[in-house]
């Protein structure tokens, strides 16, 4: 299986829109998704496509100034801009649009999303462990599958629930498998290429050829370790990725960690392990499950967010990390205040070198961040060489 990605993130998106195209001439349905909360079975329970539409790049930005005010998250904005810009080719191919209130900026920007396409707003409780919490998220859960059923015109029984559980428990099953390939040292990939691979693969129209590219991707990764054919030096400092995350467009921080030495082994939180390693239970009715499931997601607006802080502790010592990068965009408050909460455990209990970054999509500060990124790096070496001595 070929492994490297020279796409753009737009290249990938036409290419993903012109296949959409063809489906939908077949007369398939596309249903947009914004967030790790939205419950993907019941996309796939109803015969329809489910299509990432967050944005991730720079130049919508601009155009989503012009009703947004400029200290807005650049992941709202850029996902606002490419919608009523006509710059992505996939929002006008989304039949609906299924949301959650995650953050303040991200429900008021649906208010004006929703005047381009219908869009369903999931109110996400976000006190997870209260015990009113999983009976309002069950009834959420409810009113999104009449939203699609009604916009799609189908119907979801119980049966064909329980095959999209399945279904979405074999792809988490399978990704998770190749998260932890990384594990490995050397890892089979640097981990910006494996952020390029998984960004390709995350897009997918059919969904059992999408099975059988991960499965392919999976013996290819377990190979290079078998035979040794990583070509990623041994001695790189091990990076856990933490915080929000990073795809094609907005990579610029992952690369410089590597162009500075580091490679990133690990990735929790956003697009990370932690939101395919958590299955579905089979055994429950199918629309309890599911919202169990999606209320376990550990975003920053939860509050407390105590799984989070389990998670990465696991994760340092699985993955035998060495220092710990933790990223929150500009004016992101939920994963901004929760860094000082991280960056106690990594430095006070797990002892690691931690580095907090805040950025945006532009590489205005590039040559800034390359100085942080260096720095972080060698004193993750010379803690490295002070245990050897």
């Amino acid at each position: 299986m070929e492994l490297s990605v020279t796409e753009t993130v737009q290249e990938l998106r036409t290419d993903l829109a012109i296949e959409l195209e063809m489906a939908k001439d077949e007369g398939k349905k596309v249903v947009g998704c914004l967030c790790s909360y939205t419950p993907v079975e019941l996309i796939l329970a109803a015969k329809a496509i489910p299509v990432g539409l967050c944005g991730s790049t720079q130049a919508p930005i601009l155009k989503a100034e012009e009703v947004l005010s400029s200290d807005q998250c650049p992941k709202v904005k850029a996902t606002y801009g490419r919608a009523i810009s006509g710059t992505c080719p996939l929002f006008p191919l989304a039949d609906c649009i299924l949301s959650e209130t995650t953050c303040d900026g991200r429900k008021k920007m649906y208010e004006l999303l929703a005047r381009h396409a219908p869009l369903q707003v999931m109110d996400l409780p976000q006190k997870p462990d209260e015990p009113e919490a999983l009976a309002h998220w069950i009834a959420e859960v409810e009113k999104a599958k009449s939203f699609l059923e009604n916009q799609l015109g189908v119907s979801i029984t119980e049966q064909d629930l329980k095959e999209a559980v399945q279904q979405g428990n074999r792809r988490r099953a399978l990704l998770t498998q190749l998260f932890m390939t990384m594990g490995a040292s050397p890892p089979p990939v640097t981990g910006v290429e494996f952020m390029q691979i998984m960004s390709k693969l995350g897009y997918y129209v059919n969904y059992d050829m999408h099975i059988t590219l991960l499965e392919r991707l999976l013996k290819t990764l377990e190979r290079r370790i078998e035979k040794s054919e990583s070509g990623v030096p041994g001695d790189r400092p091990r990076i856990l990725w933490t915080g929000l995350g990073n795809s094609l467009g907005c990579s610029k921080v992952l690369e410089l960690v590597e162009e500075s030495g580091g490679v990133v082994v690990c990735q929790e939180g956003c697009g990370g392990i932690t939101r395919t390693e958590d299955l579905i239970d089979e055994s429950k009715d199918p629309i309890h499950a599911i919202a169990e499931r999606y209320l376990r997601v550990t975003c920053a607006c939860m509050t407390p967010n105590n799984k989070r802080f389990e998670d990465l502790k696991r994760l340092v010592k699985e993955f035998r990390i060495d220092g710990v990068i933790d990223l929150a965009w500009q004016f992101c408050q939920p994963f901004e205040i929760e860094s000082f909460r991280v960056g106690e455990l990594v430095k006070e209990e797990l002892k690691k070198p931690f580095l907090h970054v805040v950025t945006d999509f532009s590489t205005s500060d590039v040559e800034q961040l390359r100085v942080r990124i260096e720095g972080f790096i060698e004193q993750i070496m010379e803690a490295k060489n002070n245990e050897y001595h």
